[in-house]
């Protein structure tokens, strides 16, 4: 087989490649400040994530795929896949001269057989007309005018091949998993729920894979007919709107699009292709490995509930963008103007595939992309998810994990049936871990119906063994990401009971190899500091962490031949803290505030750069007698100084992200102001968003919903408007006042803004880049102490309480050294 063709990214047009962390890129970077989660809103926020999407040969993720089921691992999956192929196209072969039958698909299996018998095959003649039927609905579904008429054949030929290969077996091959036992549901107009924190997400996949016991129970019904007699009766009926599917059970889902005016050239000789030798020629032709496109296909009215859109055909569909410019030119693009960037880019796009989109819910790579979402977040062990996109004739597979999105060439299913029914071989012998559930014994949750996992998990941390509190109750707060940390806190016990208030919370995450973890670097800061309490006193307490190198995203690409920037599973456990700084008014919000900026100082000093300052990552704590301390939380992307980094991105909360960050597109140095600048606009949105009726017509709202470019503009105008914005001013008493009490640390960190920030080049409508030596910028010390300064300024004005220290309580906050 030839090399593996070159992998390509996908950008949007015009816009150079830009170095910011994945997950600043697409949904993970926002979600928290998302407060709309209606499917046109997380669209836009994923189109970063579609676009940096990778390409994979499907071969490749073919013999992936096939190693997973194999028992000897010594054998090459390769050969294995060609056997399995070889028997699937002896199969088609068998039925020579029956007939379909003309009342529909009639039972594969016979009750008279001897168990043993029935276990191991079919009779002969019933298997014929099985076969017959499988290609009377592969041709109405190659046939089907419009979407809605290629449900039902695609749907049922699916089923009536699964019950096939039940009984098939390759040396070297699993049986078919007889818990899962996977069938194929239709699924549009049913909503599958995913709960995000507070939001409730609703999305309608048109089918899923699912287990068997899971169908029965959307259908208030038992499994005591012949399976192939229950997914004739149920696949195709009407899920019922009080049935709630859980995403963890939907293990895939399937999205069809037909496009308008299409004409099928139907010949039997093309039909049944078998050979893996044509199938090879077409995946390796220039045509499958054009760039992708993130087309919105022409489909037909009748399709789902998805509005028609429009495109410009060509001759082989693709779920994806084409809105790239070549990697050559995007290293060029650096030394040119914009406007050199955008004829660039359109001599590099063909004028046939330059598709203007302008409606992300359009996009059939976003449709499925949401639905990965949805199930990537519903549980916290969920290492990946796949889907596949049908459009026309062609299949893809579209693989998702918290590294990104890598889709596979399409192949036609029309002319190369036998590799689909390979696929489905495949699929019917996965395991729970294939499917995207995590394997690891230290997460061996019990699962039962739709509840998904059960309400505890006993977990052991290095030596220290905890109770995790799965149920609604125990969840403190997760990120919506599929290209990120996607974060994940619940409560959790130390071998102690469930019904006594928690005094810990475990974080699962899922960070970037080449990035200390988090515990590691608490371990720095408590050695560094030296018990300094200006600095552990306004952290938080790590109880126990550990990295699991071998839950890592890198398999899957090294498989398929594919750059990797792996992330790996990670847990820590920390001493629960009362909650975020943005849920604290007045007093209390100043003093929170002011401690978590000075420890951030006095780690900087040390050379611990924490780099995501967020409303999520400044925490409080209340002692016994009411008073509040800042805790500063989160060092999942700090770096040490000492420390060689391979690291040359951007890092951070995008609607926080510093100003020089967000305009830069070489790499720069990361500098103090830049975390300066973030709680500038962290304390800006915690006082404006704690007025809803106010913050619902505050521009700030929808920042989570921009792009780099739209943001930095944003953030432009606020900046060079004096801070004068009525939009971006407080009305409620005592907001205006706490605003006032800030206004000090405003203007004192609008001038270090103003420092490298030349406005805006009105030819280019585009940030202006830093010069090559950078910025001239103040000493940390001296940035430090001006901010301080003005600020205790204003406090005279406006005077807060006194606050006693935190020493002074008996009952303090667990030191570190007593855990």
């Amino acid at each position: 087989m030839p090399a593996t063709p070159p992998r390509k990214s996908i950008l949007s047009q015009g816009e150079s490649e830009v170095n910011l962390t994945p997950s600043s890129k697409g949904i993970g970077s926002a979600s928290e400040q998302m407060k709309d989660l209606r499917r046109g809103k997380t669209a836009e926020r994923l189109r970063g994530d579609v676009e940096q999407t990778q390409l994979a040969s499907i071969l490749d993720m073919f013999y992936t795929f096939t190693s997973w089921i194999c028992e000897d691992q010594s054998i090459d999956p390769k050969e294995t896949f060609e056997t399995i192929v070889a028997q699937t196209s002896r199969m088609i072969d068998e039925s020579s001269s029956p007939v379909a039958t003309s009342t529909g698909v009639r039972s594969t299996a016979s009750s008279s057989l001897a168990p043993k018998r029935a276990e191991k095959g079919k009779n002969a003649n019933q298997k014929q007309n099985a076969i017959a039927n499988l290609k009377k609905f592969h041709c109405q579904f190659v046939t089907a005018k419009t979407e809605a008429e290629s449900y039902r054949p695609w749907v049922t030929m699916t089923n009536i091949a699964l019950d096939l290969l039940r009984s098939e077996t390759v040396n070297n091959v699993r049986e078919y998993n007889k818990e899962i036992n996977l069938i194929l549901q239709h699924n549009d107009p049913n909503s599958l729920l995913y709960k995000h924190n507070s939001q409730t997400l609703r999305r309608k996949p048109d089918s899923i894979f699912m287990a068997t016991s899971t169908a029965c129970s959307l259908h208030d019904t038992t499994e005591k007919t012949e399976w192939i007699k229950f997914a004739n009766t149920y696949a195709m009926n009407v899920i019922s709107s009080d049935k709630n599917l859980n995403w963890g059970d939907a293990l895939s889902s399937v999205e069809y699009k037909r496009r308008k005016g299409r004409t099928v050239d139907l010949k039997d000789d093309t039909m049944f292709e078998n050979n893996l030798t044509p199938f090879r020629a077409v995946l390796e032709s220039e045509h499958i490995w054009s760039p992708l496109r993130l087309e919105r296909v022409e489909e037909d009215e009748t399709a789902n509930n998805y509005a028609t859109t429009s495109q410009k055909q060509t001759n082989e569909p693709s779920p994806h963008a084409n809105t790239s410019v070549t990697r050559q030119s995007r290293s060029q693009s650096r030394s040119q103007s914009h406007s050199e960037q955008r004829a660039a880019s359109a001599q590099a796009v063909s004028p046939s595939t330059a598709v203007s989109v302008t409606d992300s819910t359009k996009s059939v790579a976003i449709q499925s992309a949401e639905y990965a979402l949805n199930r990537l977040c519903c549980s916290f062990d969920m290492t990946h998810t796949f889907n596949f996109i049908l459009i026309d004739t062609t299949l893809y597979i579209s693989w998702y994990d918290h590294e990104g999105i890598i889709t596979t060439q399409g192949f036609d299913v029309a002319k190369h049936l036998s590799h689909y029914l390979a696929l489905l071989f495949i699929l019917q012998r996965f395991n729970h871990s294939n499917w995207g559930r995590c394997g690891h014994p230290c997460f061996d949750t019990t699962r039962h119906g739709q509840s998904g996992i059960s309400t505890s998990l006993d977990t052991k941390i290095g030596e220290k063994a905890f109770s995790v509190d799965m149920t609604k109750r125990g969840l403190v707060h997760k990120t919506l990401a599929i290209a990120g940390r996607a974060s994940c806190v619940r409560t959790c016990h130390m071998g102690g009971d469930l019904y006594t208030d928690p005094k810990y919370v475990i974080k699962f995450s899922w960070k970037e190899k080449t990035r200390q973890s988090e515990g590691k670097i608490m371990d720095t800061i408590l050695e560094k500091a030296e018990g300094d309490p200006k600095i552990i006193d306004f952290l938080p307490v790590f109880i126990a962490h550990e990295v699991f190198p071998d839950i890592s995203t890198s398999g899957i690409r090294d498989c398929l031949k594919i750059n990797s920037s792996p992330r790996e599973f990670v847990i820590v456990v920390m001493v629960k803290l009362d909650g975020r700084i943005s849920d604290l008014r007045g007093d209390n919000l100043w003093y929170a505030f002011w401690d978590c900026f000075h420890c951030h100082y006095r780690l900087w000093k040390l050379g611990i750069h924490h780099r995501d300052i967020s409303t999520g990552n400044l925490m409080y704590w209340n002692d016994t007698n009411g008073n509040v301390y800042g805790k500063l939380a989160d060092f999942d992307l700090s770096s040490i100084r000492e420390e060689q980094s391979t690291n040359k991105q951007r890092t951070g909360t995008l609607p926080f992200m510093a100003l020089e960050l967000l305009g830069a597109q070489d790499p720069i140095s990361y500098k103090y102001e830049h975390d300066v600048e973030s709680f500038f606009w962290v304390i800006i949105h915690i006082i404006l968003s704690a007025d809803e009726a106010h913050w619902r017509n505050c521009p700030m709202l929808d920042w989570g919903n921009l792009g780099k470019l739209a943001l930095w503009k944003e953030k432009n105008i606020y900046i060079t408007a004096q801070l004068k914005r009525p939009e971006f001013q407080p009305v409620v008493t005592d907001l205006v006042t706490n605003f006032e009490r800030f206004s000090g640390f405003r203007r004192s960190v609008r001038s270090l803004c103003l420092q490298h920030l030349d406005l805006l080049d009105l030819q280019t409508d585009q940030p202006n880049q830093p010069p090559e030596n950078g910025s001239s910028h103040s000493s940390v010390d001296k940035v430090y102490k001006k901010v301080v300064s003005d600020s205790e300024r204003t406090l005279q004005q406006h005077p807060v309480k006194h606050r006693p220290d935190i020493h002074s309580d008996e009952n303090v906050f667990p030191p570190h050294s007593s855990i």
